[in-house]
């Protein structure tokens, strides 16, 4: 074990896993998911302002690059949950070098995605049967994100020190940042401000990427300015294959899990996109609503995994179960409140969609599916949320196959059959698609919850039988329990 690290183990009483802690770890995370949400909302407005067509492109073109990258996102990012683990039994050297594995992962994929996996998802967007209007524009949007890919990885590597950790306020400053930048530039490349070329939709797509590239560097030197007699980041600087080894094993079930999840998501859209552009239009906007509404509520889910990962590191499973539940609690409540404008102001909502410009699309039209569209988003949100809060707490666990084979079955056994039966075979609307889909996250997230209540998680081990290293009497200057309530 290495000693130049100060070591602190976590001092347990009965507030330990309590709502307090749960909430000063994951508000931050809740306000960083909300300033993403507000970044691809006003991303999406800008669109709608500038075309119809171009922000029913966005949907279609954004959610692909986001499948084809979420493995790859996701194994990269369980290295929060190694973190936390290491962290749990006290070892900060190894909550040090740990991002310098998920970094040099996040190399290799980075490369992967730009140059092999953006051929691919161009010709998949060929073969999807949209108009050439619209295929044009998800191939341009599509192109640019995945030039961004190994700095979102990079990013995601450096930050998941600080969430591990449980100091979400530093993963909430770089993503403030990133928000910011963006902002700026869809304003400036979407509309030609400020002596930008008006690049509508690619301006979008490239803006995204370059504030990826700042809010990587910005993490980066975060990171590496710690204490290096506490926490050695910089000193740390190499590959443990170990650490490198663990992340495969236990992030790539994650990453396989996310991207059949995604993935079936997306044939759905995509499949949605087939029944014309009103349909798909009625999706994007939707969808926009609801992760307005949602998303923020995905730092719950990241709580979850840190705060189970640190009492699983520290040995003590009956604290990360009891956390967990109060995770869902907060989530649950959230959501009820959610619930009441899209339920009583659906026109209201969609209207703030409606393009400045005259466009081929009849917003009236878009107008009358509000309601029902938004009835259902009000019920699907409630158990998406169940199903994320539990999966980040099994993760934290360490329990990422069985949540992988949950998906994959329910994805492509009832998911993508379902979507294909509804738009081909029955030749349905666009709100039958829309209740099935609120069926099928009912079915997902009941069978996710089973998964957590059998508590075959609290078995699994992902670091050695080592017991938690004892606390030295030096001080810190990232006191990773500064936060965790004591007696």
């Amino acid at each position: 074990m290495d000693t130049t690290a100060s070591n602190k183990t976590l001092k347990i009483t009965s507030a330990s896993g309590g709502y307090r802690e749960i909430w000063l770890i994951a508000y931050p995370l809740i306000i960083t998911n909300a300033s993403h949400t507000i970044m691809q909302f006003v991303d999406r407005k800008f669109l709608s302002i500038n075309s119809t067509t171009d922000v029913a492109a966005a949907l279609p073109g954004g959610i692909l690059c986001f499948t084809m990258m979420t493995f790859f996102f996701s194994t990269v990012g369980f290295s929060a949950a190694l973190v936390s683990q290491y962290h749990g039994r006290g070892d900060y050297a190894a909550c040090s070098r740990v991002p310098w594995s998920a970094a040099l992962q996040a190399l290799i994929w980075g490369l992967f995605c730009t140059y092999i996996l953006t051929h691919l998802g161009n010709f998949l967007i060929d073969l999807s049967g949209h108009k050439s209007s619209l295929a044009i524009r998800e191939q341009a949007y599509f192109s640019m994100l995945m030039a961004g890919s190994g700095f979102i990885f990079l990013e995601v590597a450096f930050s998941s020190f600080f969430s591990g950790l449980g100091k979400t306020w530093y993963v909430a400053m770089i993503h403030f940042f990133g928000c910011a930048v963006n902002i700026l530039l869809d304003y400036m490349l979407i509309f030609g401000k400020w002596g930008a070329p008006q690049l509508g939709i690619v301006g979008a797509g490239l803006a995204t990427t370059l504030s990826c590239v700042l809010a990587s560097g910005f993490a980066f030197i975060l990171f590496i300015s710690r204490n290096q007699e506490v926490f050695p980041t910089w000193r740390k600087r190499r590959i443990s294959w170990p650490d490198f080894g663990k992340l495969l094993k236990f992030g790539a079930p994650t990453g396989i899990q996310v991207l059949f999840s995604v993935g079936g998501f997306t044939f759905a859209t995509f499949l949605i996109g087939t029944l014309g552009e009103i349909p798909l239009a009625v999706t994007t906007i939707a969808l926009s609503i609801n992760m307005f509404a949602f998303l923020p509520l995905l730092g719950m889910s990241e709580a979850a995994t840190i705060i189970v990962g640190r009492y699983m590191g520290s040995r003590h499973p009956e604290i990360s179960e009891k956390a967990a539940w109060k995770c869902w609690r907060f989530s649950f409540g959230y959501m009820l409140i959610i619930a009441i404008p899209l339920l009583v102001f659906p026109e209201t909502m969609f209207s703030f969609f409606e393009p400045v410009k005259t466009s081929l699309v009849d917003f009236k039209a878009i107008l009358s599916y509000s309601r029902p569209i938004l009835i259902c988003a009000a019920v699907y949100n409630i158990f998406n949320a169940m199903r994320f809060n539990f999966i980040g707490a099994l993760r934290g666990a360490g329990d990422t196959r069985a949540p992988m084979w949950i998906v994959i079955v329910c994805s492509w056994g009832i998911l993508v059959p379902g979507t294909w039966t509804i738009v081909k075979i029955l030749k349905l609307g666009i709100v039958p698609m829309w209740v099935f889909l609120t069926c099928y996250l009912v079915i997902l997230s009941a069978w996710i919850l089973y998964r957590f209540r059998s508590g075959v998680w609290k078995e699994i081990k992902m670091l050695d039988d080592k017991p938690p290293i004892p606390p030295p009497t030096d001080s810190l200057d990232l006191e990773p329990e500064s936060e965790v309530p004591h007696a």
